[in-house]
Protein backbone atom coordinates (compact mmCIF):
# COMPACT_ATOMS: atom_id res chain seq x y z
CA UNK A 1 0.00 0.00 0.00
CA UNK A 2 1.53 3.41 -0.87
CA UNK A 3 1.57 6.31 1.15
CA UNK A 4 1.30 9.80 0.25
CA UNK A 5 3.32 12.31 0.78
CA UNK A 6 2.86 14.23 4.13
CA UNK A 7 5.62 17.06 3.35
CA UNK A 8 6.91 18.26 0.63
CA UNK A 9 10.24 19.41 1.21
CA UNK A 10 13.05 21.36 -0.66
CA UNK A 11 16.93 21.86 -0.07
CA UNK A 12 18.81 24.30 -1.47
CA UNK A 13 22.91 23.42 -1.77
CA UNK A 14 25.18 25.43 -4.66
CA UNK A 15 28.37 23.49 -3.31
CA UNK A 16 29.47 20.14 -4.00
CA UNK A 17 32.55 19.72 -2.38
CA UNK A 18 33.78 18.66 1.45
CA UNK A 19 30.51 18.16 3.87
CA UNK A 20 28.06 19.75 2.07
CA UNK A 21 28.26 16.43 -0.40
CA UNK A 22 28.36 13.86 1.95
CA UNK A 23 25.56 15.72 4.10
CA UNK A 24 23.30 15.37 0.52
CA UNK A 25 23.84 12.09 0.32
CA UNK A 26 23.50 11.04 3.68
CA UNK A 27 19.73 12.72 3.67
CA UNK A 28 18.94 11.18 -0.10
CA UNK A 29 19.58 7.87 1.68
CA UNK A 30 17.80 8.39 5.18
CA UNK A 31 14.83 10.05 3.28
CA UNK A 32 14.55 7.53 0.64
CA UNK A 33 12.74 5.47 3.24
CA UNK A 34 10.50 7.88 4.43
CA UNK A 35 7.82 8.03 2.10
CA UNK A 36 5.43 10.45 3.72
CA UNK A 37 8.43 13.41 3.10
CA UNK A 38 8.43 14.13 -1.28
CA UNK A 39 12.03 15.56 -1.28
CA UNK A 40 13.62 18.33 -3.99
CA UNK A 41 17.25 19.22 -4.03
CA UNK A 42 18.41 22.11 -5.76
CA UNK A 43 21.52 21.41 -6.19
CA UNK A 44 24.99 21.38 -8.89
CA UNK A 45 24.25 19.37 -11.41
CA UNK A 46 27.76 18.23 -10.88
CA UNK A 47 26.74 16.54 -7.16
CA UNK A 48 24.09 15.04 -8.92
CA UNK A 49 25.76 13.05 -11.38
CA UNK A 50 28.37 12.12 -9.54
CA UNK A 51 25.57 10.55 -7.08
CA UNK A 52 23.76 8.36 -9.88
CA UNK A 53 26.91 7.39 -10.86
CA UNK A 54 28.74 6.23 -7.60
CA UNK A 55 25.73 5.45 -5.33
CA UNK A 56 25.60 1.79 -5.42
CA UNK A 57 29.36 1.90 -4.81
CA UNK A 58 29.03 4.11 -1.95
CA UNK A 59 25.50 2.36 -0.80
CA UNK A 60 23.19 4.81 -0.66
CA UNK A 61 19.87 4.64 -1.82
CA UNK A 62 17.57 6.92 -4.26
CA UNK A 63 13.93 6.31 -3.86
CA UNK A 64 11.24 7.76 -6.09
CA UNK A 65 10.30 10.17 -3.26
CA UNK A 66 13.56 12.24 -4.28
CA UNK A 67 13.33 14.64 -7.23
CA UNK A 68 16.19 17.50 -8.49
CA UNK A 69 16.37 21.03 -10.06
CA UNK A 70 20.04 20.86 -11.15
CA UNK A 71 21.94 24.22 -11.45
CA UNK A 72 24.31 23.86 -14.11
CA UNK A 73 27.78 25.10 -13.96
CA UNK A 74 27.44 29.09 -15.36
CA UNK A 75 24.82 29.16 -13.04
CA UNK A 76 26.92 27.73 -9.89
CA UNK A 77 29.85 30.30 -11.45
CA UNK A 78 27.66 32.78 -11.34
CA UNK A 79 26.63 32.80 -7.94
CA UNK A 80 30.13 31.95 -6.48
CA UNK A 81 31.28 34.90 -8.63
CA UNK A 82 29.58 37.67 -6.71
CA UNK A 83 30.48 39.02 -3.47
CA UNK A 84 28.86 37.16 -0.04
CA UNK A 85 26.48 39.48 0.28
CA UNK A 86 24.91 40.04 -3.20
CA UNK A 87 25.62 35.79 -3.38
CA UNK A 88 23.33 35.63 -0.09
CA UNK A 89 20.79 37.82 -2.00
CA UNK A 90 21.20 35.83 -5.24
CA UNK A 91 20.76 32.57 -4.00
CA UNK A 92 18.26 32.90 -1.45
CA UNK A 93 15.84 34.52 -4.10
CA UNK A 94 16.72 31.31 -6.54
CA UNK A 95 15.49 29.06 -3.97
CA UNK A 96 12.53 30.61 -3.04
CA UNK A 97 11.72 30.94 -6.43
CA UNK A 98 12.07 27.32 -7.49
CA UNK A 99 10.93 26.18 -4.12
CA UNK A 100 7.20 28.22 -4.47
CA UNK A 101 7.26 26.48 -8.15
CA UNK A 102 7.25 23.55 -6.82
CA UNK A 103 4.43 24.41 -4.17
CA UNK A 104 7.10 22.96 -1.08
CA UNK A 105 5.76 22.97 2.44
CA UNK A 106 8.61 23.13 4.00
CA UNK A 107 12.22 24.35 2.96
CA UNK A 108 16.16 23.57 4.92
CA UNK A 109 19.05 26.09 3.81
CA UNK A 110 22.00 23.04 4.44
CA UNK A 111 24.22 26.45 5.12
CA UNK A 112 21.79 28.76 7.26
CA UNK A 113 25.01 31.34 7.88
CA UNK A 114 25.06 32.38 3.67
CA UNK A 115 21.91 33.30 3.87
CA UNK A 116 20.70 35.66 6.56
CA UNK A 117 21.10 38.60 4.55
CA UNK A 118 18.89 37.70 1.17
CA UNK A 119 16.55 36.39 3.88
CA UNK A 120 16.17 39.60 5.24
CA UNK A 121 16.24 41.56 2.26
CA UNK A 122 14.97 39.29 -0.50
CA UNK A 123 11.83 37.45 -1.43
CA UNK A 124 9.66 36.37 1.50
CA UNK A 125 9.33 32.42 1.97
CA UNK A 126 6.03 30.75 2.01
CA UNK A 127 6.54 27.93 3.55
CA UNK A 128 8.08 26.44 6.68
CA UNK A 129 11.78 26.90 7.08
CA UNK A 130 14.37 25.22 8.54
CA UNK A 131 18.57 25.57 8.51
CA UNK A 132 22.07 23.76 9.68
CA UNK A 133 23.85 26.84 11.48
CA UNK A 134 27.63 26.31 11.10
CA UNK A 135 29.20 28.90 13.06
CA UNK A 136 27.68 31.00 15.81
CA UNK A 137 30.35 32.30 16.53
CA UNK A 138 29.10 35.59 18.28
CA UNK A 139 29.49 34.08 21.66
CA UNK A 140 32.97 33.24 21.73
CA UNK A 141 35.35 35.11 23.68
CA UNK A 142 37.75 36.23 21.08
CA UNK A 143 34.65 37.68 18.81
CA UNK A 144 34.61 41.67 19.18
CA UNK A 145 31.75 43.34 20.26
CA UNK A 146 30.99 44.82 17.56
CA UNK A 147 31.26 41.50 15.52
CA UNK A 148 29.19 39.77 18.41
CA UNK A 149 26.37 42.72 18.22
CA UNK A 150 25.91 42.98 14.13
CA UNK A 151 25.62 38.56 14.35
CA UNK A 152 22.96 38.51 16.67
CA UNK A 153 20.60 41.24 15.11
CA UNK A 154 21.39 39.61 11.68
CA UNK A 155 19.98 35.99 13.36
CA UNK A 156 17.68 37.91 14.98
CA UNK A 157 16.33 39.51 12.18
CA UNK A 158 16.53 37.32 9.24
CA UNK A 159 14.65 34.75 11.56
CA UNK A 160 11.77 36.80 12.30
CA UNK A 161 11.33 38.11 8.80
CA UNK A 162 11.51 33.92 7.44
CA UNK A 163 9.14 32.91 9.87
CA UNK A 164 11.71 30.53 10.57
CA UNK A 165 10.01 27.33 12.50
CA UNK A 166 13.23 25.50 13.21
CA UNK A 167 17.59 26.29 13.20
CA UNK A 168 19.59 23.25 14.11
CA UNK A 169 23.16 24.44 15.54
CA UNK A 170 26.09 22.03 15.00
CA UNK A 171 27.89 23.95 18.04
CA UNK A 172 26.00 22.42 21.05
CA UNK A 173 27.16 24.71 23.17
CA UNK A 174 25.95 27.67 21.30
CA UNK A 175 22.02 26.61 21.98
CA UNK A 176 21.83 28.32 25.42
CA UNK A 177 23.02 31.27 23.58
CA UNK A 178 20.99 31.36 20.17
CA UNK A 179 17.23 30.68 22.15
CA UNK A 180 16.94 33.72 23.54
CA UNK A 181 17.84 35.83 20.75
CA UNK A 182 14.98 33.54 18.24
CA UNK A 183 11.53 33.99 19.90
CA UNK A 184 9.13 31.44 18.45
CA UNK A 185 11.49 29.68 16.35
CA UNK A 186 13.01 26.88 17.75
CA UNK A 187 16.64 25.70 18.61
CA UNK A 188 17.88 22.34 18.43
CA UNK A 189 21.21 20.56 18.53
CA UNK A 190 21.83 18.64 15.42
CA UNK A 191 25.10 16.00 15.12
CA UNK A 192 27.61 15.92 12.93
CA UNK A 193 26.70 13.42 10.50
CA UNK A 194 29.40 10.32 9.43
CA UNK A 195 28.56 7.06 8.20
CA UNK A 196 30.73 4.13 9.35
CA UNK A 197 31.96 1.23 7.14
CA UNK A 198 32.92 -2.14 7.63
CA UNK A 199 36.31 -2.79 6.75
CA UNK A 200 38.47 -5.50 5.87
CA UNK A 201 42.50 -6.54 7.02
CA UNK A 202 42.12 -7.79 3.27
CA UNK A 203 41.03 -4.57 2.19
CA UNK A 204 43.32 -2.32 4.58
CA UNK A 205 46.48 -4.38 3.26
CA UNK A 206 45.77 -3.33 -0.08
CA UNK A 207 45.04 0.03 0.42
CA UNK A 208 48.62 0.40 2.27
CA UNK A 209 50.07 -1.54 -0.65
CA UNK A 210 48.15 0.86 -3.14
CA UNK A 211 49.58 3.89 -1.92
CA UNK A 212 52.89 2.75 -0.18
CA UNK A 213 51.90 3.19 3.48
CA UNK A 214 55.06 2.23 5.57
CA UNK A 215 54.06 -0.15 8.39
CA UNK A 216 56.94 0.77 10.47
CA UNK A 217 56.17 4.59 10.87
CA UNK A 218 53.63 6.39 12.80
CA UNK A 219 51.16 7.69 10.18
CA UNK A 220 49.91 11.40 10.50
CA UNK A 221 46.96 12.18 8.92
CA UNK A 222 45.39 15.07 7.11
CA UNK A 223 42.21 14.48 5.85
CA UNK A 224 39.60 16.24 4.27
CA UNK A 225 38.68 19.24 1.76
CA UNK A 226 42.61 20.22 1.71
CA UNK A 227 43.41 24.26 1.88
CA UNK A 228 45.55 26.82 3.84
CA UNK A 229 42.97 26.00 7.01
CA UNK A 230 44.28 22.13 7.52
CA UNK A 231 47.68 23.45 8.71
CA UNK A 232 49.25 21.65 6.89
CA UNK A 233 52.30 24.53 6.99
CA UNK A 234 52.31 24.36 10.53
CA UNK A 235 52.63 20.74 10.46
CA UNK A 236 55.75 20.78 8.22
CA UNK A 237 56.87 23.67 10.17
CA UNK A 238 56.79 21.56 13.65
CA UNK A 239 58.66 18.81 11.94
CA UNK A 240 62.11 21.64 11.90
CA UNK A 241 61.81 21.26 15.73
CA UNK A 242 61.85 17.43 16.12
CA UNK A 243 65.04 15.22 16.38
CA UNK A 244 66.50 13.09 12.91
CA UNK A 245 65.33 9.92 15.01
CA UNK A 246 61.66 11.27 16.06
CA UNK A 247 61.19 12.28 11.99
CA UNK A 248 62.39 8.35 10.97
CA UNK A 249 59.43 7.26 13.21
CA UNK A 250 56.80 8.99 11.34
CA UNK A 251 55.16 9.81 7.43
CA UNK A 252 51.98 12.80 6.60
CA UNK A 253 49.42 11.28 4.50
CA UNK A 254 47.57 13.98 2.80
CA UNK A 255 44.02 12.77 1.43
CA UNK A 256 41.22 14.53 0.05
CA UNK A 257 40.27 16.83 -2.65
CA UNK A 258 42.28 20.05 -4.02
CA UNK A 259 42.60 22.81 -5.89
CA UNK A 260 44.99 22.76 -9.09
CA UNK A 261 46.42 26.41 -7.64
CA UNK A 262 46.80 24.57 -3.82
CA UNK A 263 48.14 21.30 -5.01
CA UNK A 264 51.15 22.97 -6.72
CA UNK A 265 52.13 25.17 -3.21
CA UNK A 266 52.06 22.02 -1.87
CA UNK A 267 53.84 20.33 -3.94
CA UNK A 268 56.79 23.08 -4.32
CA UNK A 269 56.39 22.92 -0.32
CA UNK A 270 56.82 19.30 0.12
CA UNK A 271 60.04 19.68 -1.81
CA UNK A 272 61.57 21.87 0.78
CA UNK A 273 61.16 19.25 3.61
CA UNK A 274 62.96 16.34 2.36
CA UNK A 275 63.42 14.47 5.52
CA UNK A 276 59.74 14.18 5.74
CA UNK A 277 58.09 11.17 4.13
CA UNK A 278 54.78 12.57 2.47
CA UNK A 279 52.00 10.80 0.90
CA UNK A 280 49.72 13.22 -1.03
CA UNK A 281 46.25 11.46 -2.63
CA UNK A 282 45.22 14.66 -4.19
CA UNK A 283 41.62 13.15 -4.84
CA UNK A 284 37.96 12.99 -4.35
CA UNK A 285 37.62 10.67 -1.14
CA UNK A 286 34.26 8.99 -1.02
CA UNK A 287 32.59 5.78 0.79
CA UNK A 288 34.85 3.19 2.63
CA UNK A 289 37.71 4.75 1.12
CA UNK A 290 37.53 7.75 3.37
CA UNK A 291 37.36 5.35 6.35
CA UNK A 292 40.63 3.73 4.78
CA UNK A 293 42.06 6.65 5.04
CA UNK A 294 41.99 6.82 8.82
CA UNK A 295 42.41 2.93 9.49
CA UNK A 296 45.72 3.57 7.85
CA UNK A 297 46.35 6.28 10.19
CA UNK A 298 47.59 6.08 13.42
CA UNK A 299 47.36 9.74 14.48
CA UNK A 300 44.78 12.02 13.21
CA UNK A 301 45.59 15.83 13.02
CA UNK A 302 43.26 18.58 12.61
CA UNK A 303 45.53 21.29 13.13
CA UNK A 304 42.65 23.66 11.83
CA UNK A 305 43.38 27.56 11.58
CA UNK A 306 40.35 29.23 13.41
CA UNK A 307 38.20 26.55 13.35
CA UNK A 308 35.27 27.33 15.42
CA UNK A 309 32.54 24.66 14.51
CA UNK A 310 32.48 21.07 14.46
CA UNK A 311 34.25 18.68 12.02
CA UNK A 312 33.29 15.46 11.01
CA UNK A 313 37.03 14.33 11.06
CA UNK A 314 36.83 14.42 14.54
CA UNK A 315 33.74 11.66 14.78
CA UNK A 316 35.81 9.73 11.79
CA UNK A 317 38.48 9.29 14.14
CA UNK A 318 36.36 8.20 16.70
CA UNK A 319 34.89 5.40 14.32
CA UNK A 320 38.03 4.01 13.77
CA UNK A 321 39.29 4.77 17.23
CA UNK A 322 42.39 7.39 16.39
CA UNK A 323 43.89 9.36 18.57
CA UNK A 324 43.87 13.09 17.67
CA UNK A 325 46.46 16.11 17.75
CA UNK A 326 43.87 19.35 17.41
CA UNK A 327 43.56 22.83 17.94
CA UNK A 328 43.02 23.89 21.44
CA UNK A 329 40.42 26.55 19.82
CA UNK A 330 36.50 26.61 19.80
CA UNK A 331 34.45 23.37 19.87
CA UNK A 332 36.84 21.31 18.28
CA UNK A 333 39.23 21.89 21.23
CA UNK A 334 36.50 22.03 23.92
CA UNK A 335 35.38 18.35 22.62
CA UNK A 336 39.33 16.97 22.51
CA UNK A 337 39.85 18.03 26.02
CA UNK A 338 36.32 17.19 27.65
CA UNK A 339 35.89 13.69 25.52
CA UNK A 340 39.88 12.68 26.23
CA UNK A 341 39.94 12.06 22.16
CA UNK A 342 43.71 13.16 22.63
CA UNK A 343 45.68 16.14 22.62
CA UNK A 344 45.08 19.85 21.66
CA UNK A 345 47.95 22.53 20.80
CA UNK A 346 48.08 26.03 19.67
CA UNK A 347 47.56 25.02 15.65
CA UNK A 348 49.20 28.48 14.68
CA UNK A 349 53.21 27.55 17.16
CA UNK A 350 54.70 25.27 15.35
CA UNK A 351 57.25 24.71 18.46
CA UNK A 352 53.93 23.97 20.17
CA UNK A 353 53.08 21.35 17.52
CA UNK A 354 56.58 19.44 18.01
CA UNK A 355 56.01 19.09 21.88
CA UNK A 356 52.86 17.86 21.37
CA UNK A 357 54.46 15.13 18.82
CA UNK A 358 57.65 14.32 20.98
CA UNK A 359 55.20 13.02 23.58
CA UNK A 360 53.28 11.05 21.38
CA UNK A 361 56.54 9.38 20.01
CA UNK A 362 57.54 8.97 23.14
CA UNK A 363 55.22 8.47 25.78
CA UNK A 364 51.51 8.12 23.57
CA UNK A 365 48.50 10.07 23.96
CA UNK A 366 45.76 8.30 26.70
CA UNK A 367 42.46 8.48 25.08
CA UNK A 368 38.80 7.13 26.02
CA UNK A 369 37.29 4.60 24.13
CA UNK A 370 34.14 4.89 25.59
CA UNK A 371 33.78 8.38 24.98
CA UNK A 372 34.93 7.57 21.23
CA UNK A 373 31.78 5.25 20.92
CA UNK A 374 30.01 7.60 22.42
CA UNK A 375 30.72 10.31 19.73
CA UNK A 376 30.83 7.65 16.94
CA UNK A 377 26.55 6.94 17.72
CA UNK A 378 25.49 10.08 18.68
CA UNK A 379 27.15 11.38 14.88
CA UNK A 380 25.51 9.15 12.74
CA UNK A 381 23.82 9.61 9.67
CA UNK A 382 20.62 8.48 10.71
CA UNK A 383 20.67 10.56 14.10
CA UNK A 384 21.30 13.31 11.98
CA UNK A 385 18.25 12.76 9.25
CA UNK A 386 15.93 11.79 12.40
CA UNK A 387 17.00 15.49 14.35
CA UNK A 388 15.94 17.04 11.15
CA UNK A 389 12.80 15.04 10.12
CA UNK A 390 11.54 15.52 14.23
CA UNK A 391 12.44 19.42 14.56
CA UNK A 392 11.10 20.03 10.57
CA UNK A 393 7.68 18.25 10.40
CA UNK A 394 6.98 17.22 14.68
Amino acid sequence: MSVSPTYRLSIFDSIDDGHHTDYLAYLIHQFSQKPDVELLLIVPESFIQSFKKNRQIWGFDLGNNIHFHPLDAPTVQRLHGQSIYKRSLAEWNLYVDISEAWEASHGLLMYFDYFQLGMLLGKKAHFQLGGIYFRPNFYYRKASWTSAFIKKWMLRLSTFRSSMKVLFSLDHKAVKHIRPLLGKTQVLRISDPVRAYEVSAEELSAFREQWHIPANKKVCLIFGYLDPRKGIEAFLQATQHLTADELSQICLLVAGAISPAYQAHLEKLFQQFPEVEVIPIFQEIKGKDIQLCFEAADLVLMLYQNHVGMSSVLVRASISQKVVLGTHYGLLGKLIQSMQLGLVVDAQNPIQIAEQLEQYLNLGIGYSKEQMEKMAHENSELAFANTLYQGLFL
